[in-house]
């Protein structure tokens, strides 16, 4: 995209691009003139910088808006730090060893295990007597007043389970996760509970699992709240406890 139809002189032109550049316009081959044109043209350089510090300190006055629950899950799936429910259908899986590509499955697998044996530094976590520890591990069971609906969540590491027992969401509503540090400002989403079976995720890394933590589910619209923070009722609440 370019700004500039034939009524800009030269330099209004360059102040155009250097724009266009630090508001992400543009693409194809005028973004690689413009990547170009930085590398060799110092003065074009420097009004792109210009231009990416005055839209920094626009950033800075504009109040921060939690993206609805599903987009965010989105965006983790895309990552790699979540697996989209029921992605994956266990009954459908084929044994590594099987298959033309196999062996060289085998042998990546030996190499890795070899690894992780004899780097010290790939080991378990160690106490100061020597004694290997294993990686904290919590779990909370989440029951409605009802007790219709029952969820199991589960952390290892950094890695959490959510899993739906049994109940469900009122039809055309969801039920959003939360989780509850009394050292953060307000609880934080984890995304919308699956219709059926469960959800793994990596946890970001602002949030650090304990003992002191708790994690809750609301009932939402369709697609999570609107507004980054619970909007419906609190239908099930509970801490972690250490495994």
């Amino acid at each position: 995209m370019t700004i500039d139809d034939g009524s800009l002189t030269g330099p209004e032109a360059d102040h155009a691009l250097a724009a266009e550049f630090a508001l992400g316009l543009l693409e194809g081959d005028e973004l690689q003139i413009a990547r170009d044109r930085m590398a060799v043209d110092a003065v074009f350089a420097a009004e792109v910088r210009m231009w990416q510090e005055r839209l920094a300190e626009l950033a800075l006055a504009l109040t921060p808006v939690m993206a609805p629950a599903r987009a965010r899950h989105a965006v983790r799936e895309r990552l790699g730090h979540s697996v989209a429910p029921l992605s994956v259908d266990p009954a459908d899986r084929v044994p590594v060893w099987r298959g033309s590509a196999g062996w060289l499955t085998g042998l990546a697998v030996a190499a890795a295990l070899a690894v992780a044996v004899f780097s010290p530094a790939l080991r378990s976590p160690q106490d100061r007597d020597g004694q290997q520890t294993e990686t904290a591990g919590y779990r909370a069971r989440l029951v409605s007043d009802d007790n219709a609906l029952r969820v199991d969540a589960q952390i290892s590491g950094r890695e959490m389970q959510v899993t739906l027992q049994a109940g469900a969401a009122a039809q055309g509503r969801d039920l959003e996760i939360w989780w509850i540090d009394p050292d953060l400002a307000a609880p934080v989403s984890l995304g919308l509970l699956p219709a059926a079976g469960g959800m793994r995720m990596s946890l970001p890394g602002e949030l650090e699992p304990g003992a002191d933590i708790r994690i809750a589910l609301s009932d939402e619209p369709a697609g999570g709240s609107p507004t980054g923070q619970a909007t419906g009722p609190i239908v099930a609440i509970a801490p972690f406890t250490s495994l």
